[in-house]
């Protein structure tokens, strides 16, 4: 409405001034149309400007999201510098456990910089998304200035991800390097290698057990048992390790 009432200003303006024959009326009629013309731009000024009108209304929105990548028993979540100070990044996660294409956060001035990773103690990863954006007061003023095309404008968004304590977060760089090492497991010689790395530890750690409660010698549930709890932390270390040399 605000555009309508400059353009009547403007054009009661050059009407009055051209045609309005009698002097008085004329100048009557000229000022009321340049104070609705000045008025006009000084409130569109005000509102393009320093968003007159208009107050900063902020959301937060939590969803469930799923890992980039589970492969070999664990759940990878990518990212990608966009910046060159190390802060901006593109994070890469699913919206669904079937998602075929990832999702990724915006690389834009609002969003770059404003992701952030927290651990949690839960099974399960969320993200949750901040968005400060700008909205009319009132439906007054969004019938005056409705036109301007500032509502909803986006001021700032954060986004957080709250993912669980073994999920790996590395860079696309360091996915792929990842990758090619535990390719490099996966052949014979390397399956060969890790196997008997595994033996060599389980063994090892059955031994000392066995030296701390003798008991455990004819216990053969409890030797199974922990035959699988020792395999399963040679996993872990091992997998640690890889991840470490990728970092």
């Amino acid at each position: 409405m605000i555009l309508a009432t400059l353009v009547i200003g403007a054009l009661a303006t050059f009407l009055c001034h051209v045609y309005i024959r009698p002097a008085t009326w004329r100048i009557i009629g000229t000022v009321i149309s340049v104070v609705v013309l000045g008025t006009s731009l000084v409130f569109l000024t005000m509102n393009s400007n320093d968003h007159y009108g208009m107050e900063k209304v902020t959301t937060v929105k939590t969803t469930q999201i799923y890992p980039t990548s589970s492969k070999n028993g664990l759940n990878l979540m990518l990212y990608q510098p966009v910046g060159s100070n190390g802060d901006e990044t593109v994070q890469i996660y699913k919206k669904t456990l079937d998602q075929k294409k990832p999702s990724h956060t915006q690389a834009n001035e609002y969003t770059a910089a404003n992701n952030h990773i927290k651990r949690t103690n839960k099974d399960s990863a969320t993200l949750q998304v901040k968005e400060t954006r700008w909205q009319f007061k009132s439906d007054g003023y969004k019938f005056w200035f409705g036109v301007s095309g500032l509502e909803d404008k986006l001021v700032k968004r954060t986004n957080t991800f709250n993912l669980p304590k073994d999920w790996l977060h590395l860079s696309t760089t360091q996915a792929k390097a990842l990758q090619k090492k535990m390719s490099g497991m996966q052949t014979k010689e390397g399956q060969a290698k890790v196997k008997a790395q595994a033996q060599q530890y389980v063994q090892a750690k059955m031994k000392a057990a066995m030296t701390k409660d003798p008991s455990l010698a004819t216990d053969k549930q409890q030797q199974a048992k922990l035959a699988k709890q020792y395999g399963q932390e040679f996993k872990q270390q091992m997998i640690k390790k890889v991840i470490a040399d990728v970092k």
